[in-house]
């Protein structure tokens, strides 16, 4: 019984979002909530230590852009990518989605991060940019790049 009255209830509200929205304005919402969704399955992932699972998020032509390395390509090089920096002692990535702009196949993300050591201390903290693309019906991380926000002077303490 209250399980249907919070349905009805949260019904309600997204009704009346959608009327209070111009069509480009809801399409922004929801892609804006996929996003969200998609950073959800890259943080399980990541806690997970699953790099198969984190490869499969980017596009085929899917690219990072790490700090001081080149370009990582290819889906066998993300999955490295990701497992070397587990190697080094990071148990959790958080990541804050800040805004999300677009509405057709590509759309870009500015977020936030933290990165976590295993006893739960912040090692690093930054802001990262997304281009997703639309493939084979789900956003993929198309174009992927972050950067610290510490101080040169207390470093990464991995």
């Amino acid at each position: 019984m209250m399980l249907t009255k919070l349905k009805r209830l949260f019904m309600g509200f997204v009704l009346l979002v959608c009327i209070a929205c111009t069509p480009d304005e809801y399409q922004q919402k929801i892609i804006f909530l996929e996003i969200v969704e998609a950073e959800k399955v890259f943080m399980d992932a990541f806690k997970q230590v699953d790099v198969i699972k984190l490869a499969n998020l980017y596009a085929k032509d899917g690219q990072i852009f790490p700090a001081n390395n080149e370009v990582v390509e290819g889906s066998h090089n993300i999955a490295s990518f990701w497992q070397g920096l587990m190697g080094l002692g990071i148990a959790s990535v958080k990541l804050k989605t800040v805004e999300v702009e677009g509405t057709g196949e590509i759309v870009h993300e500015v977020g936030r991060y933290t990165i976590h050591a295993q006893d739960g201390e912040i090692i690093d903290f930054g802001k990262y940019l997304v281009i997703w693309k639309k493939e084979e019906g789900r956003w993929a991380l198309y174009r992927h790049m972050w950067t610290t926000s510490m101080t040169q002077q207390a470093g990464l303490k991995i």
